[in-house]
């Protein structure tokens, strides 16, 4: 099953998916945003909030619809969160019998066990975090591991709903429908249980393959017991909303210790937060935590056109109805659903406060007030924006400030018509800014040269750097074949040095035709005069006059031309 893709050409650079990654597992390269797959937690905010639609998850809905037509057993785990997702819960189950599935089966039926499970593991351990939710677990293990220990040993409900109908059925292909992208990634950690993901939406795109009549015989047949057996409620049918979790696994009015402390958690930035806040799980705590705020019921694909609330009553009113028959699941192999986890975090990278300043200074944020934190970039704070550029995750012009003050100053604008390459230094002879020309000049990238040292560019040895010495000299680049006048002069307003270099090839290439022309004329005059001589010389013979006037004027001629 594919994960989190990503569509370049749709990507605008407005950053926004960066300012909403949780985990800013997002880097900025050649105008393009990329997901770092190792840093993901795959909570598809990012998904969710690109106005370009340019991140997207690969679909299984081919993959289904191939199963399907071929005549597989094909089994629905279907989400509890369903139910919000549609004002008629039951014409949603006929629509997937309808659609060719075997049999549909609610998710919430692992649930009630999973719940069992959470709480007897509670009562041994005395503190617990639920692992329903694999984007906490994800976040967990790579970015607070610390936490590890206080995580339920208990797979979610989805794999252990997988793992029970596999173990019944093992010629099966089972077939997710729910809200949660990241169960594509909680399956692949766990290969073999899960076949593929429907979200609700794509279950409607599905070609109806049953008639209606047909529907209730099929399900009448994947029952495991009897019609008239009765049913209690599926309790677990509250998993996808805030408590939902609690109020499963500790039935109203069970009796609990004094210190027992059942709290909710949802939004990945507040289980961030309280996780951050706590050294360690008190005694007596039971968390159930979840990356969507306010549950499975808000996950990224659960339909954002129906308002919450609404979901939640849809909620709370499909699980007054009776569970389907057969949905009471035998686990007697209770070692199956249990999980481990370990630390998958990144060992820290620090950079030194003079790598930060460096870098801060090249955004023009020289005093602390120039950091203004505004987040444009993505990022929470200046110094976390540059730390991201020191990692190559982040460049330098994605500060929004930095970005408006040099597109507004007049003072940039002049730099940039002008065909001289200017280059202002810090006084430590660090490139600090460059205009267009110098990339033309030496034939590179401008903004590749920031925060190198000048005799990168022209050796050390050939000019002088110093506040009261304003430097010229013509100098040559024989790896470029270029000449040109180099004039450096210090500015002690912004205490920088500004180095110009104006362009003198062109005027030194006509100045060698020049040269060459002319030494072409002296060489033509000189075999002029030899010429002449010759013939002077033979008609002086035949006529007794001399040649000296002759050669005399041709050799001025000569002269001059050298002399120009």
């Amino acid at each position: 099953m594919g994960l989190l893709h990503f569509q370049a050409a749709n990507c605008k650079n407005c950053y926004r998916c960066i300012r909403t990654c949780p985990v800013k597992a997002i880097e900025f390269k050649d105008n393009q945003a990329r997901i770092v797959a190792e840093d993901c937690i795959f909570c598809c905010r990012c998904m969710k909030e690109c106005p370009q639609n340019a991140k997207t998850v690969e679909s299984d809905a081919g993959k289904v619809l191939r199963m399907l037509q071929s005549g597989a057993n094909v089994i629905v785990s279907l989400a509890p969160s369903f139910a919000g997702f549609t004002p008629d819960p039951h014409g949603y189950i006929r629509r997937l019998y309808r659609a060719g599935f075997s049999q549909v089966r609610e998710t919430a039926e692992a649930a009630e066990e999973v719940s069992r499970c959470y709480e007897e593991e509670f009562r041994r351990k005395g503190r617990l975090i639920t692992t329903a939710c694999p984007v906490v677990v994800e976040y967990i293990e790579k970015y607070s591991p610390q936490w590890t220990p206080y995580l339920a040993e208990t797979d979610s409900p989805l794999m252990a709903h997988a793992k029970w109908i596999k173990e019944r059925y093992p010629d099966a292909k089972v077939v997710f429908v729910g809200p949660c992208y990241a169960k594509k990634m909680e399956a692949n950690q766990q290969p073999g249980y899960v076949d593929a993901m429907l979200t609700f939406d794509e279950v409607e795109w599905l070609p109806l393959l049953t008639a209606e009549e047909e529907v209730s015989a099929a399900a009448a047949a994947a029952a495991a017991v009897p019609a008239d057996v009765p049913s209690p409620l599926m309790e677990a049918r509250l998993y996808p909303i805030d408590g939902g979790v609690v109020e499963t696994t500790f039935k109203t009015g069970s009796e609990q210790p004094a210190s027992t402390r059942l709290r909710a958690v949802s939004g990945i930035e507040n289980c961030r937060k309280l996780l951050s806040s706590l050294k360690e799980l008190p005694e007596g705590y039971f968390l159930e935590m979840n990356a969507c705020e306010g549950g499975c019921i808000n996950g990224p694909a659960a339909g954002d056109h129906i308002h919450p609330l609404l979901k939640q009553d849809r909620i709370l009113a499909y699980r007054q109805h009776p569970a389907p028959q057969g949905s009471a699941l035998p686990m007697e192999k209770k070692d199956m659903i249990r999980r481990s986890f370990r630390d998958r975090s990144k060992a820290p990278v620090r950079y030194s406060k003079e790598e930060i300043r460096d870098i801060l200074l090249k955004l023009g944020k020289e005093r602390r007030e120039d950091e203004l934190n505004c987040g444009a970039c993505g990022y929470d704070t200046c110094k976390d924006k540059a730390e991201a550029v020191l990692a190559g995750k982040a460049e330098l012009y994605m500060c929004m400030p930095y970005a408006q003050t040099r597109a507004e100053s007049f003072a940039h604008v002049l730099l940039e018509k002008t065909p001289n390459a200017v280059i202002a230094v810090t006084e430590q002879h660090l490139i600090k800014e460059v205009n267009a020309a110098v990339g033309v000049f030496f034939h590179t990238d401008s903004q590749q040269l920031l925060g190198l040292p000048l005799e990168y560019l022209i050796p050390a040895e050939e000019i002088t750097l110093s506040p009261g010495e304003h430097a010229r000299k013509k100098l040559y680049f024989p790896e470029l074949r270029k000449t040109a006048i180099v004039s450096a002069a210090y500015v002690p307003e912004q205490q920088l040095y500004l180095v110009i270099l104006h362009d003198l090839t062109e005027q030194e290439q006509e100045q060698e035709k020049l040269r060459a022309l002319k030494q072409e004329t002296v060489e033509m005059a000189q075999r002029v005069i030899e010429n002449q001589m010759r013939v002077a010389q033979e008609i002086a013979g035949l006529l007794g006059e001399t040649t000296a006037e002759t050669k005399v004027t041709l050799t001025k001629m000569k002269r001059l031309l050298l002399e120009e």
